[in-house]
């Protein structure tokens, strides 16, 4: 065992917080984009209103700008919350894929960053948790998934309804695969935090019960 077990309650409910904060803006995200087939399907029957392109571009333009300041301090508390939650882990006598430090530290190393964060939070969760943890690989594919089907939206540049089609769609899958994520994820830090502290209560009460009982005299 490492370390000195602290709860990790307060960071979770905050990590919890904010990614379903983001799983609402993936949620507007997708309908927003989702409104562009149909301003497509007017734009060809040129029944578009005058500057409803422009409003389009500028709320398409706000809410990125919501969703990147909302990554940033979503991936703040997620990795506060990570680097604590390993930690608690080793002090329970859980084997982790990774020491705390590590544990953030390989989210920021390019290739290792597409294996090493899974191997992560799979230990965590089948050293805490009871039941299958397939949640992690589920919330691992839809994060990856997220991320290139996004790479591939950011780099396109619609130019005819058509392409403005795919664009939207692109878009669309993203934030479903988005929200996905964000769902997961939130489940997953509820449900390490209630393993690590039933397992912590347990272990504590062990500490606590005495070694066994004196033996009675014989008369």
């Amino acid at each position: 065992m490492e370390g000195t077990y602290r709860p990790s309650s307060a960071r979770g409910s905050v990590a919890i917080a904010l990614l379903l904060l983001m799983a609402l803006l993936a949620v507007a995200s997708a309908l927003h984009f989702f409104s562009a087939f149909d301003l497509a399907d007017r734009a060809a029957r040129a029944a578009l209103r005058p500057g409803e392109a422009t409003a389009f571009d500028d709320l398409t333009q706000t809410l990125a700008r919501l969703e990147l300041a909302g990554s940033v301090l979503t991936g703040i508390a997620w990795f506060v919350w990570l680097h604590r939650a390993v930690a608690n882990a080793r002090s329970l006598g859980v084997q982790t894929a990774a020491t705390p430090g590590w544990s953030v530290g390989w989210w920021f190393i390019p290739f290792a960053n597409l294996v090493k964060p899974y191997q992560i939070l799979r230990s965590l969760f089948d050293g805490l948790v009871s039941g299958s943890g397939r949640i992690v690989g589920f919330w691992w594919a839809c994060y990856l998934l997220a991320g290139l089907v996004g790479n591939f939206a950011a780099l396109q540049r619609p130019e005819t309804l058509a392409a403005l089609r795919v664009y939207a769609g692109s878009f669309l899958l993203t934030d479903t695969l988005r929200l996905a994520a964000a769902i997961l994820a939130a489940l997953m830090v509820w449900r390490i935090d209630e393993g690590s502290e039933s397992l912590a209560r347990t272990r504590a009460a062990a500490s606590a019960a005495p070694v066994g009982a004196p033996s009675e005299a014989t008369p």
